[in-house]
């Protein structure tokens, strides 16, 4: 499973991801940063990573995600 799949996984938990695009602003989604919150520690269990409070609080849009994702598993 990618990155994306594990993230569209996490998110439908929340929101309709069947049409998601990587561009979407998170809170045209509806979350809110407690949504985003419990997100993020859904995707670092998933992924067994840490993220920072300043690295979540910078995230808007699902790329970002994704972006942070990569820098974090490499």
């Amino acid at each position: 499973m990618n990155y994306i799949d594990i993230v569209k996984k996490i998110l439908s938990e929340k929101v309709d991801v069947s049409q998601i695009k990587e561009e979407e602003k998170l809170a045209d989604l509806g979350l809110d940063s407690l949504d985003l919150a419990e997100i993020m520690i859904s995707i670092e269990e998933a992924l067994n990573i840490e993220f920072t409070s300043n690295e979540i609080l910078k995230l808007k849009t699902i790329k970002d995600v994704l972006n942070l994702i990569e820098i974090k598993t490499k």
